[in-house]
């Protein structure tokens, strides 16, 4: 989108916001800066990150967008033109040369070349911060003002980190769990090809901090899980291939005979040999798992959408097939079982209202042939753990959706915000349903075109004043 907006009114114009329902449907995605011209080839992953906030207060609502001022993105404003490397450029014998010689030319800009990939995959609150995370970063922490707007602390490295830090860390009280993987080979000769660790706000220390793997490959780990006594990584079928550099496809390719292990690691794990990998016996692989928890018997239940052949190619409108499976992992026999909880329903971009216990509703995006490619969706499900099947709700005619967010109300009540497109109105709107009954709560008509981008968190009210309180500002 073109323009960056400051609290602008937003219509309900269907049912009522929901009483004690406050805070903020934080979304963050990539935008190139319009009216600067593409003089490299573009790729989804390249653009600026940008913040799209909607703020719930009161029974009414306001919109905020504003791009990141990550030092890149600030860096090229003030130059009026794109200076770093885009993913877009490494293409052919000329992409392979750029990959060479690109390390040296940013390191005069920005030396430390964990800082350097633009923060537009997913927001984080963690011990009263906000992050704006890429997967190929260290997190970059933004203060967010009341009026949605944002101002630059930094990247974070906790005094410690040396290695980038995923998209999708996991918060279980004052501890941040997290990992990464990298096809930086500077990283992967020092450390190897992923990275976990436990960092404690409490004690401001790291309780783990070490690679769980020494294999020569890079394995397509996007996320992790995590329980009471455990995280979860994963090694599955997807790994990185730079022939996608010649042939115009994938950097990273499914194999068919590679089978997909779970990484099971306990809390207090010192190093690799804590770590026990389990074999599920068949080539898969996960992206955006559900949720993960302990049973009574000590195994391990995980539910997941599962792809066996997975695609990633943005570039292309081909579907890639999920089906929700629940994994069973046995962490003292290194056993796991497999069961399929639906195959007639293709589903990926997981939301629960908590994570790492069991909660009886989680929630997942819903994609088939009706969607244009990767990252918009037809409807969502409601997934119930205890009674083990689905509900699921498809958006009106013409209109597509992004990923849903789980919010709670003050009093715990439970609802699914989902940003839509109308495609015969060319019209922006958001959607709120109740998170057991699936049924409309509200809708919203937005000033403006708001893009789905990659991932969002809900930041509720106690959140937000924590925030604001950290960073002085009043409210």
């Amino acid at each position: 989108v073109e323009g960056e907006r400051v609290r602008a009114p937003v219509d309900v114009v269907e049912g009522e916001i929901p009483p004690g329902l406050r805070g903020v449907f934080c979304r963050n995605g990539p935008n190139p800066v319009l009216g600067r011209p593409l003089r490299k080839r573009y790729h989804w992953f390249d653009g600026h990150a940008m913040l799209h906030n909607l703020m719930i207060e009161d029974g009414g609502a306001y919109y905020t967008n504003q791009f990141v001022p990550s030092d890149r993105y600030r860096i090229e404003e003030d130059l009026d033109e794109e200076f770093f490397p885009t993913l877009g450029e490494y293409d052919g014998i000329y992409g392979l040369a750029k990959i060479l010689l690109h390390p040296d030319m940013v390191r005069k800009r920005i030396p430390d070349l964990n800082t350097v990939l633009p923060p537009n995959t997913n927001v984080l609150m963690f011990d009263k911060r906000l992050y704006a995370l890429n997967e190929g970063n260290i997190p970059f922490e933004i203060a967010l003002q009341p009026d949605g707007t944002l101002r630059p602390v930094g990247y974070q490295t906790f005094g410690l980190l040396d290695y980038p830090v995923s998209a999708h860390p996991r918060v279980d009280g004052s501890k941040l769990l997290f990992h990464s993987y990298t096809t930086n080979t500077e990283l992967i000769k020092r450390d190897g090809p992923m990275k976990v660790g436990v960092y404690d706000a409490k004690t401001e220390k790291l309780d783990m901090y070490f690679a769980p793997t020494q294999e020569d490959y890079v394995s397509f780990a996007h996320g992790l899980m995590h329980t009471e006594n455990y995280m979860i990584i994963w090694d599955c079928n997807v790994h990185f291939d730079p022939r996608g550099m010649f042939d115009g496809g994938s950097f990273f390719r499914a194999l068919p005979d590679h089978s997909l292990r779970f990484g099971v690691i306990p809390r207090n794990a010192t190093g690799p040999d804590d770590v026990m990998w389990i074999d599920t016996g068949s080539p898969a692989a996960v992206v955006h798992p559900l949720n993960a928890w302990e049973d009574d018997d000590g195994t391990i239940l995980l539910w997941t959408p599962r792809c066996e052949s997975l695609v990633i190619d943005l570039d292309t409108d081909d579907v890639n097939l999920f089906n929700m499976v629940e994994y069973r992992l046995d962490p003292t026999r290194g056993e796991s079982a497999m069961r399929v909880i639906d195959d007639s329903i293709n589903v990926e971009f997981s939301t629960a209202p908590q994570l790492g216990k069991f909660t009886r509703y989680a929630y997942t995006a819903i994609q088939d042939s009706a969607t244009p490619g990767e990252g918009s969706f037809s409807g969502f499900c409601r997934w119930d753990m205890q009674d083990r099947d689905f509900r699921a709700t498809y958006y009106q005619e013409n209109e597509i959706g992004g990923e849903p967010m789980v919010a709670q109300t003050e009093d715990g009540d439970t609802f699914v915000g989902v940003h839509l497109f109308n495609l015969a109105e060319e019209q922006s709107y958001f959607v709120l349903y109740d998170g057991e009954t699936n049924e409309l709560a509200c809708r919203l008509k937005m000033p403006y075109r708001v893009p789905f981008g990659f991932h969002g968190q809900w930041l509720s009210d106690e959140e937000l004043q924590g925030h604001f309180e950290h960073h002085g500002v009043n409210v």
